[in-house]
């Protein structure tokens, strides 16, 4: 190879490395700031601006590394050996964010290798600057400084994505209840007297309950013997003996295991971790200097100036670190666990760690807009809206006016593009109104699987028979074992809530059933009270909540048919909808229209025949009984006709003048929504109250009552690891609605106070 093509490679490699750092190193800075947003939305450009650091800025240090340990030239030996220790801290990750996705918690044998590779590169590179070419000097004691650390944190991010894998997880807590080592309720903080409980109290009860959200996610729940005292201290730990205290709670909660799962948390609020947070700016900041005296003869300046920054920006991202761990809550309950030491009686007994904690907080950039330290933690209260008659009506071209939506539909999958169009776009923020009615008839459902009057009189028994029972009589009985009980509470939660297995559909009749109501009760909405307007608010949102997560988040709902069953019933109303769509429906009235249309096809009736087995196919719900007819929209969509069939009957029920002949068997129509939707079935039953005046706000009431009823269903369904997947993507009312359940069945519920 010619000489000059010998310079040209060893010029393009040197300023390929150089590119390089500087990249990862403006990844890593971009990674510190933006880190935090996924836990308030899903999608959106800092997330994509988020994602493509983490990406980019991990693959610039790997393939950097390589080329540290392949090959350099003998005069930028010195520095580029630095650079690797940089790299190498690089990869190591943030205290902010580790794992991007819950798979990354699983170390792969890719993932290994990768560690491997990088390791060894800066490895290499330490090992031809000092062994090979006998390197001394200043600048050997500055990489050394700096390899070290990287070594220790690159270590540290393992071991933190290895606990936070839930497997792993379930597998300490198991442990931990096998030799009885639980967290104290002695230990839990009591909030504030005050009457506006803030959200660092909060926060504060939370990592004393930790333990309940914990165990929830990796499906392994509270010891049974516990609950009675847990139930005994609620009344203490919740004063206002409600959810109000307790959603705010458990909000903090669900935030505290994202810490545990997609941060550097479970090490760095360790001795070992204080360890390395207290040494890294000392170390640093001794290279810095070492580096500052260190002579820059034949060196370039643009390499001095890219060691200067990597320096400086280090040093001051380890200051960083450092106080945000002395400032975390996560350090008062590492304390708090721990009152034999001294620290505890110093710092959180004397009440310095909190002016401590409000003044470096004061001082955050990334906090300081926040009037509660720790209101960035709380869920966003943003919930997807997705309406199927709307969709299947609306123009396909002109879906959104929003020109970045439309660029994102062009340049991403669909998935994204509903993403961003249902969620970030047209979603909406839960009022405080809303979230009272929601949690208050939840509050009332707990109240009938979970009564707190059950455990204390449990309790007061149980005292009575120690007092006349000396001893024993024989051995006691085998306990259950803690796994057991979980599966237990979920049964209680389905006695008493009448819970059936084939969910997805239920959510699509009730839809498609709610919007119809809605249509045709123009005249009761006119003379409503302002209560059911609100009401009526609450439902659509409610509803259209819920077909948002069967359309768009299908994860976070139970079962495994429902996209295929949605795909079905969209595909059904868009082909009805092409077919007899009416020029005359202006986009006012077109899903009006499209009602008409279907409420026309469920009435033209078709007898059954035998000879023909189309007329009556098996589905869902009929798998069991045959009806006496059929109709055109039945032979074309089973949930399409439910759908429209339970809106007759609510309509029939409401209106005096409403008729519609329904079959009349064992297993007619009454029976079977009877069983789907227990609580309208209080309204099918009873009497038509025609000319009673409160007759529209008792009917939202029972549909209202429904949809809470299908929400706390779809919450303690959804699996335990797209419950942990979406805590990174923004969060989810049916995750909150979960652990507020969870909460429920260990504290139980006083139903005389919310």
């Amino acid at each position: 190879m010619p000489g000059w093509m010998v310079r040209t490679v060893f010029l393009l490699n040197s300023w390929v490395i150089r590119a390089l750092v500087v990249f990862s190193f403006a990844a890593h800075v971009t990674i510190v700031f933006l880190a935090g947003v996924r836990r308030r939305t899903a999608i959106g450009l800092p997330i994509t601006i988020l994602w493509a650091a983490n990406q980019l800025g991990r693959w610039a240090a790997t393939y950097a590394l390589s080329k540290l340990a392949l090959g350099s030239t003998p005069q930028e030996l010195q520095l580029v050996t630095l650079w690797g220790a940089f790299l190498l801290l690089h990869a190591a990750g943030l205290d902010n964010i580790t794992a991007y996705s819950l798979e990354d918690n699983v170390l792969s044998t890719r993932q290994k290798v990768e560690m491997i590779l990088q390791v060894s590169g800066a490895v290499f590179a330490m090992y031809k600057n000092i062994v090979i070419r006998s390197g001394s000097g200043t600048m050997v004691w500055v990489s050394s400084f700096m390899f070290i650390m990287g070594i220790f944190k690159y270590w540290e991010r393992a071991k933190a994505m290895q606990l936070a894998n839930l497997e792993n997880l379930r597998s300490s807590i198991k442990k931990k209840k096998e030799t009885r080592r639980r967290r104290s309720l002695r230990n839990v903080r009591r909030p504030s007297s005050s009457k506006h409980d803030n959200d660092e109290e909060a926060l504060l009860v939370a990592h004393g309950l930790l333990d309940i959200t914990k165990g929830a996610f990796v499906d392994s729940s509270v010891d049974e013997h516990q609950i009675p005292e847990y139930a005994a201290r609620r009344r203490e730990i919740f004063p206002k003996s409600g959810w109000g205290m307790m959603y705010k709670v458990v909000d903090m909660e669900l935030s505290l295991m994202y810490d545990i799962l997609y941060t550097k948390a479970t090490m760095v609020h360790t001795w070992y971790g204080y360890a390395i947070r207290a040494a890294s700016p000392f170390a640093t900041s001794m290279a810095f200097m070492l580096f500052w005296f260190e002579s820059k003869q034949g060196q370039r300046k643009t390499d001095v100036l890219i060691t200067y920054v990597l320096l400086g920006g280090t040093v001051l991202l380890d200051i960083r670190w450092l106080l945000r761990a002395v400032a975390s809550t996560w350090t008062y309950s590492f304390l708090n666990d721990r009152p034999h030491l001294w620290v505890y009686h110093a710092f959180l007994c004397s009440g310095k760690w909190r002016l401590l904690r409000r003044l470096i907080v004061s001082l955050d950039p990334s906090l300081i807009l926040a009037k509660e330290p720790s209101s960035y933690r709380k869920w966003s209260g943003k919930i997807g809206q997705y309406n199927l008659l709307h969709e299947c009506t609306g123009d396909k071209d002109e879906r959104t006016r929003d020109y970045l939506s439309s660029v994102v539909e062009k340049v991403a999958s669909e998935d994204t593009w509903m993403e961003y169009e249902y969620h970030n776009l047209r979603g909406i923020h839960i009022s405080h109104d809303f979230k009272k009615k929601l949690l208050d008839c939840i509050w009332d459902y707990m109240y009938l699987a979970y009564p707190g009057e059950d455990v204390e009189e449990k309790k007061e028994e149980e005292k009575k028979k120690k007092e006349a029972e000396k001893k024993p009589e024989g051995p006691p009985p085998p306990m259950m074992p803690v796994e057991h009980h979980n599966v237990e509470n979920i049964r209680k939660l389905e006695e008493a809530l009448d819970f059936l297995p084939e969910f997805q559909e239920s959510i699509l009749i009730m839809h498609i059933a709610t919007d119809v109501v809605f249509m045709y009760t123009e005249f009761e909405q006119n003379a409503a009270s302002s209560k059911s307007k609100d009401n009526m608010e609450v439902i659509k949102a409610l509803s259209d909540y819920m077909m948002f997560l069967v359309a768009v988040r299908p994860t976070m709902l139970p079962g495994l048919k429902l996209r295929s069953l949605y795909e079905a019933t969209e595909d059904a109303l868009a082909k009805i909808w092409s077919k007899k769509e009416s020029s005359r429906c202006s986009s006012r009235t077109r899903q009006k229209c499209l009602s008409d249309i279907l409420r026309c096809m469920e009435n033209k009736r078709r007898e059954k025949r035998p000879d023909k087995s189309d007329n009556w196919r098996l589905g869902y719900r009929t798998r069991n009984w045959q009806p006496d007819y059929t109709t055109d929209l039945y032979s074309v969509s089973i949930v399409l006709s439910d759908g429209i069939k339970l809106a007759d009957h609510l309509l029939q029920w409401l209106h005096r003048d409403y008729w519609v002949k329904f079959p009349k068997s064992e297993y007619s129509y009454e029976a079977k929504f009877a069983q789907m939707f227990p609580k309208l079935r209080k309204i099918l039953n009873r009497r038509p109250m025609y000319d009673h005046p409160d007759k529209w706000s008792q009917l939202l009431e029972h549909i209202f009552l429904e949809w809470v009823r299908l929400l706390i269903n779809a919450s303690v369904k959804c699996t335990r690891d797209s419950h942990a997947k979406q805590l990174s993507r923004g969060g989810e009312l049916t995750t909150v609605v979960w652990i507020l359940v969870e909460h429920a069945g260990v504290f139980r519920v006083d139903r005389q106070k919310r």
